[in-house]
């Protein structure tokens, strides 16, 4: 493929780099797009009006990962794709011959329809905390993987009507999912969708200097910055607690938050830590918050990393 750039001078780019350039370039138009906010802002705030019972906030809870300590939603995904895929090869080997492998197919294809669903339910869990550009990014993933869950949906109805191409729309279903892995993958790791903030982050490993007692009011949540470390500190119920400062979900000051029964409430997406050790109560958070050794010495609060 020959390029010419703008002083004249010509040159060879791979296949692969324009295909990335042209992947970066369509990302681009995608976060930068007010036309998908029109659809992705009311979804998300209903979605969020939704989850606010305590019966409803369980379920959200469930769906992103806080029981697991880790995301529930890349986990499920891989059971459409792997499912899809392995009705791709079944179908190959099919048309080579071997007959007696569309039943198979058939069931692999239901198993991944199944999947999504779950893959559906999880994301819009994860995609409801976003924020703008991660929205948008969600809402041509979540459209891509339903016209992708569509067409597999087709391709069993085709299958059993025996009229054709049902292995014509697996293909196609499957090439459209990959599309939209393609758009999962970079909000993870382009925009950092649920990576755990503090995953790099460590503290002192002996005690420091953190502030004077007489500084820390009853259940005020105060931050102090620790050999360059952000810290949280809570007097509550006589006892002093220290959580890193920096929330685990999106990166918010938790020291910004409300103590609440014993739990700091990070003030951003809601994310529900004990002081006591840094346990998720209520997500969307799926990480424990981080916590440090406190102890008090002649007026002093000091710091350390916890010992595990």
């Amino acid at each position: 493929m020959r390029v010419v750039h703008h002083d004249g001078i010509e040159t060879r780019r791979p296949v692969a780099s324009l295909l990335a350039a042209l992947g970066r370039s369509e990302l681009r138009t995608i976060t930068q797009s007010k036309t998908v906010d029109q659809v992705g802002r009311p979804v998300q705030m209903q979605l969020k009006r939704w989850s606010r019972p305590p019966a409803a906030q369980r379920i959200k809870d469930f769906l992103n990962g806080t029981w697991l300590g880790h995301p529930l939603h890349p986990a499920i995904t891989d059971v459409p794709i792997g499912a899809w895929t392995t009705a791709v090869a079944l179908d190959l080997a099919t048309l080579a011959g071997r007959k007696d492998l569309g039943r198979a197919a058939r069931a692999a294809l239901l198993v991944g329809i199944v999947g999504a669903v779950g893959s559906a339910l999880t994301g819009l869990a994860d995609w409801a905390d976003t924020r703008d550009e991660q929205r948008r990014v969600g809402v041509v993933h979540a459209l891509l993987n339903t016209i992708g869950l569509g067409l597999q949906i087709g391709s069993v109805v085709k299958r059993s009507s025996r009229n054709g191409g049902g292995r014509a729309l697996t293909a196609a279903g499957l090439a459209t999912t990959a599309a939209a892995a393609w758009l999962g993958g970079n909000l993870v790791f382009s925009q950092g969708t649920q990576v755990q903030r503090t995953a790099w982050t460590r503290g002192p490993r002996t005690f420091t200097h953190a502030m004077d007692d007489s500084e820390l009011a009853a259940d005020k949540p105060t931050r102090a910055v620790v050999d360059g470390l952000p810290v949280m500190l809570v007097r509550h119920e006589d006892e002093i607690f220290a959580l890193q400062d920096t929330c685990g979900h999106a990166g918010c000051p938790l020291s910004g938050g409300q103590v609440k029964e014993g739990a700091i409430v990070c003030p951003c997406h809601g994310s529900t830590y004990r002081l006591r050790d840094g346990a998720v109560l209520h997500g969307p958070a799926p990480f424990a918050q981080p916590g440090l050794d406190v102890r008090v010495e002649e007026g002093r609060i000091e710091v350390r990393s916890r010992r595990t």
